[in-house]
């Protein structure tokens, strides 16, 4: 990988904690405790919003559009311990508003979360980043969680959807120019059976394993992707290691 000046960026990270409370600064469910937490660092590109950086180690390189995102998983909330402070775009957390963070949506994505427990649906923007704990796609503001009903249960499953996109500017003007390469695993008539692999897949090692969901032919599948990846050779590899326990495991871009 091409050496790159890193830059500290005054990110806040989540942190796991126990489990929510409705008093006017409630805990937060984070991915690990404030005392442990780790300073992104940011690696400069052209685009702030797609910028790269890097959490405890591991460096994320956000999707340059958000065009087609639509993703099922598993959303937690944060609150009083970043009221008040910045976010990754460099607004001021509010623990009260409509937000949310994402490890890999441009910042600025408008998203629409749907409660797949309570059947709830709310759109908001996201502004930050996170949350950096395997099996969680999205972190919600304390005021979207009560919005949707995931104060109290901390942890629930939710649908994530990018509404109001285009594809990105190089996409457009290149066609493949851009081309990422998503391996899937299988697709499933039976949500359960692509929650199990998705767990396996999250188990051995591959924390942005993901399940959407296709209609074809007038059937609704859940599909499980180990990974997206911009360069073929990385998408092989995975691809070769995945074939040991998933021999049906394909590439599609």
């Amino acid at each position: 990988m091409r050496r790159i000046i890193a830059l500290t960026l005054g990110l806040a990270l989540l942190a796991m904690a126990g489990c929510a409370s409705l008093s006017p600064f409630p805990k937060s469910i984070h991915s690990t405790p404030p005392s442990q937490r780790d300073t992104p660092v940011v690696q400069p590109t052209t685009d702030p919003k797609t910028r790269p950086y890097t959490v405890l180690g591991r460096t994320y390189y956000p999707l340059i559009s958000a065009h087609g995102y639509d993703e099922v998983g598993h959303a937690s909330w944060y609150g009083k311990d970043f009221h008040g402070k910045p976010t990754a775009n460099g607004q001021i957390y509010d623990m009260y508003g409509i937000s949310a963070a994402h490890k890999l949506l441009p910042l600025g994505t408008r998203v629409r979360v749907t409660n797949l427990e309570n059947g709830r649906v709310l759109t908001l923007i996201i502004n930050d980043r996170g949350p950096f704990v395997d099996g969680r796609i999205i972190d919600l503001s304390y005021g979207a969680a009560r919005h949707l009903g995931t104060v109290e249960r901390g942890v629930v499953r939710v649908r994530v959807e990018a509404i109001d996109t285009v594809p990105s500017t190089a996409t457009q003007l290149a066609g493949s120019a851009i081309k990422y390469y998503h391996v899937r695993v299988g697709a499933f008539a039976v949500r359960a059976n692509a929650d199990r692999v998705h767990r396996q897949l999250v188990e051995s090692g591959y924390p942005e394993a993901r399940v959407s969901m296709e209609e074809r032919n007038g059937t609704v599948l859940h599909v499980v992707q180990a990974g997206s990846f911009v360069s073929r050779d990385k998408a092989e590899a995975v691809l070769a290691q995945l074939k040991r326990s998933f021999p049906t495991s394909y590439i599609v871009s």
